[in-house]
């Protein structure tokens, strides 16, 4: 393996670490209204550096339950603004 194979792979590795610790976070910061917002932000943060992943997709199934959440407590607007994102991967 050449050096910038391994600066690559290095990258990826840091990618996937990087991804899986703010899902942690995200994970934290969903457990309060107070904090969804940072949730919400984080978990799209997951989404864009890799979509494809195991993290995405785990990203978009917590983003999909707050808004579930939110469409049964009657916060529409949100829950509808929330699907969007999803709908467009944004």
């Amino acid at each position: 393996m050449d050096e910038e194979q391994k600066k690559n792979l290095s990258d990826q590795e840091m990618t996937k670490i990087s991804q899986q610790a703010t899902l942690r976070m995200a994970r934290d910061w969903n457990k309060s209204e107070n904090t969804v917002h940072h949730a919400i932000k984080s978990y799209e943060d997951v989404i864009r550096v890799d979509s494809e992943s195991v993290e995405a997709g785990e990203a978009r199934e917590a983003l999909v339950k707050i808004a579930e959440d939110w469409d049964k407590k009657g916060r529409k607007y949100a829950a509808a603004k929330l699907y969007k994102k999803l709908m467009v991967g944004r």
